[in-house]
């Protein structure tokens, strides 16, 4: 839908009034605070979703943003079910749990870091606690077409591990790119992934071409000439191998603590540039319509 009709529908009036209430009550009406905000303490406008990328007051703000792109509407966005009911959902990109470990449960925070020492690394525990407090700031967050029928749908399919991509969103990108070419050559020849992105129109090159991603969802740093690129240095290969304890490690399936912490210095200092980017970016955009 073009944008000047999109604005003019209920959603989106319903999406921009839920902004500017935000602003007014938990930003004191300075929308710039939103530059550095994190919505993990966020206990106003949060909605019946727990998770921060799902929280109402983003789902206002995919809509403002990108809701003429999809027809986007309150009602199409939601938690994944077997039902297929909710066509989209809120992503978080570059995501914390499946590269140091959330704490949970039985587990203490950053474990999985832990393994390789990176608690006794003060530059490098210092960075991942820094990344823990903005991994939840706006600009890490992207709305995604959702359907599947495997759990959590294209969210839960892109985070998996063994068939999956381990939550790289570098990864994804790239993924969506080759199921296009696929799609424009007639190739029927599908990966499990691609058969979960088949199921959603809104990856297909003809609805909208990987290219324009770019631009339209403030992702410069994941393309290059046009065409996504891989962010993060660690080869595809290496991605998927089990993190596990020392006394736990047997054979070549496992990371050294050397390469796992050279991993997560680039994965934070090459996430922390796309979160500070898109943020800033979407707010410059969030001003303009307020």
């Amino acid at each position: 839908m073009e944008r000047k009709e999109y604005e003019k529908t209920t959603d989106y009036e319903n999406a921009l009034q839920i902004l500017k209430d935000f602003t007014n009550e938990v930003l004191g009406n300075d929308i710039d605070l939103l530059r550095t905000f994190c919505f993990d303490n966020l206990n106003k406008f949060v909605g019946d979703i727990c998770d921060p990328d799902m929280y109402l007051i983003v789902q206002a703000i995919y809509i403002i943003l990108w809701g003429n792109i999809y027809d986007l509407a309150f009602e199409k966005m939601g938690s994944w079910d077997w039902n297929g009911t909710y066509a989209f959902r809120g992503d978080t990109m570059n995501s914390f749990g499946s590269l140091f470990g959330k704490a949970g449960e039985n587990n203490a925070f950053a474990y999985r870091a832990k393994y390789f020492g990176a608690d006794k690394n003060p530059e490098l525990w210092n960075k991942i606690n820094e990344f823990y407090r903005m991994y939840h700031w706006l600009g890490n967050f992207i709305v995604l077409p959702n359907r599947g029928n495997v759990k959590y749908g294209i969210n839960g399919a892109r985070a998996n591990f063994k068939t999956g991509m381990r939550d790289y969103f570098d990864w994804f990108l790239l993924s969506v790119g080759n199921y296009q070419e696929k799609v424009k050559s007639g190739d029927i020849h599908l990966s499990k992934f691609e058969m979960q992105l088949q199921q959603n129109p809104e990856y297909n090159p003809y609805f909208m071409r990987i290219e324009e991603w770019e631009e339209k969802f403030f992702l410069k740093h994941y393309f290059k000439d046009g065409a996504p690129k891989l962010l993060f240095h660690t080869p595809l290969e290496r991605r998927l191998l089990i993190t596990a304890e020392p006394q736990n490690r047997k054979g070549e399936s496992y990371y050294t603590d050397e390469e796992y912490l050279e991993l997560m210095e680039d994965y934070i200092d090459k996430s922390k540039e796309v979160i500070e980017f898109r943020t800033n970016k979407m707010v410059d955009f969030l001003k303009e319509k307020l």
